[in-house]
């Protein structure tokens, strides 16, 4: 039962801040649904490389193991930082689309089925948008992570929202970002 109310909690917030943050996105701003995968590149150096609705690099930048009252559940908070692009078309490239960096803050929770790193049950973790450069100055919205066991692994997919204003939301096209960037 724990687990069931711990689950729909975080469920609840996420649903409140996407809702909270469509609501206040100004006239000239668009939103964009945004969905996929992130694949770990080096998970000790906390690199990732994203596909789907953003396209390039995700980097752990910080992070803190936080001491919750119920112990049940493994807590971290940090910041990360992702290069790269909306790719708005789903063409696999950058080529046109918002480019820039997004800086975020995080939330994780997992679950594990023993004190050992590998036995994850289910991770989540929840991304505001603190700050964006390039196309994304100005960008507010959302990520949400779903962390899930395999046979190869975790897989990690993603859903969120990413409000664009001015030149970026009006389909103003970029310079590629170089630094870190898969597109």
């Amino acid at each position: 039962m724990l687990r069931t109310n711990t689950s729909r909690r975080m469920v609840a917030l996420a649903g409140c801040a996407v809702l909270a943050l469509a609501i206040a996105a100004p006239a000239s701003a668009k939103t964009h649904k945004l969905s996929g995968t992130q694949k770990v590149i080096d998970e000790e150096a906390g690199t990732y490389k994203m596909r789907g609705s953003l396209l390039g690099s995700w980097v752990t930048t910080s992070f803190e193991v936080v001491t919750d009252p119920d112990p049940t559940y493994f807590h971290g908070t940090g910041t990360e930082l992702f290069e790269g692009c909306l790719d708005r078309a789903r063409d696999r490239s950058c080529k046109r689309d918002p480019s820039g960096s997004l800086s975020f803050t995080f939330d994780f929770w997992a679950l594990f089925a023993s004190e050992d790193p590998d036995s994850l049950v289910w991770g989540a973790c929840w991304h505001p948008i603190v700050e964006g450069t390039g196309d994304f100055a100005g960008a507010k919205g959302v990520v949400m992570m779903v962390d899930t066991p395999t046979g190869e692994g975790v897989k990690t997919k993603y859903i969120g929202n990413l409000t664009l204003k001015g030149k970026a939301a009006r389909g103003a096209h970029s310079a590629r970002v170089s630094r870190g960037s898969s597109c």
